[in-house]
């Protein structure tokens, strides 16, 4: 059974029991459900770079683009469930080179999307700061446009991957205000790059290697009236992806050379202004 194929299925299995684990603790109290949304904007840097075999650094991308986050949760008692979904765009500084070692200066055009789905259990264990365990997964569509410099002509890849996340969330609550601190960890399953090389060859797609990966979050949030409340969030995230196999490099169906893609790094980091409307 592939490797992917049995995360799923841990992560799957994990977020069932945290929901029937909340479900029994929850049972045990009277109240009702609580719906929550939230909208905010963002600004996050971006950060990638790619690696050859010997670890010498090939490309590094970097800059900051502005984004849109959203989420909607419910709550009952000890368990949540909540959807989360973000997009950011814009172009960033490329720092490179070509395939036989020319440097290049450029930009690249960033449009990406994610989606993700998390169930958590608050942990009964009595502390001030209340304790949440939480797993789940996501989705992310990742669309990298190279421009041409010159006459080097540009490259436009299309990244899309699962992931399985688990972690830990210490919340607190004072008169209006909340204050949220997050850490966990992801893996990245079935990553893949599509390659368009324009008139030159023709696409191909590369499996990418999965890795492990990690997030942290720090939020504030202020209630300005019962139902509403402001809110500021920081982030970091980082995660890899391993490098593909060799493939045979087309034009025209006619065989041209060979491609792969290598080894990469990506490290986010950014903040987020949002507003909640609970129910």
């Amino acid at each position: 059974m592939p490797q992917s194929v049995r995360l799923t299925g841990i992560v799957a299995a994990a977020s069932a029991l945290v929901l029937v684990a909340g479900l029994v603790q929850g049972g045990e109290r009277d109240g009702g459900a609580t719906i929550a949304a939230s909208i905010g904007a963002g600004l996050m840097h971006f950060q990638f770079e790619e690696f050859d075999r010997q670890d010498r650094r090939l490309v590094k991308e970097a800059g900051w683009l502005p984004g849109l986050e959203g989420s909607l949760g419910v709550r009952q008692q000890a368990v949540s469930l909540a959807v989360d979904v973000g997009y950011y765009a814009g172009d960033v500084d490329y720092d490179g080179q070509t395939s036989s070692g020319v440097p290049i200066d450029s930009s690249t055009d960033q449009r990406i999307f994610e989606a993700s789905i998390n169930a958590a259990c608050e942990l009964p264990l009595g502390l001030p700061p209340r304790v949440s365990v939480y797993a789940g997964g996501g989705y992310r569509h990742w669309d990298r446009d190279i421009d041409s410099v010159g006459a080097v002509s540009g490259l436009d890849e299309t990244y899309q991957w699962w992931r399985a996340e688990t972690g830990v969330k210490l919340q607190l609550a004072r008169a209006a205000n909340a204050w949220e601190l997050e850490a966990g960890l992801m893996r990245t399953l079935n990553p893949q790059v599509e390659v368009d090389f324009g008139a030159a060859f023709d696409a191909v797609t590369l499996d990418l290697g999965e890795r492990w990966g990690w997030r942290t979050a720090a939020s504030w949030s202020h209630r300005v009236s019962p139902q509403l409340a402001a809110g500021l969030k920081v982030f970091y995230a980082s995660w890899d992806l391993g490098q593909s196999s060799v493939e045979t490099l087309t034009s025209n169906g006619v065989t041209a050379g060979s491609v792969f893609q290598p080894r990469s790094e990506s490290r986010n980091y950014g903040v987020i202004l949002s507003l909640h409307r609970a129910w």
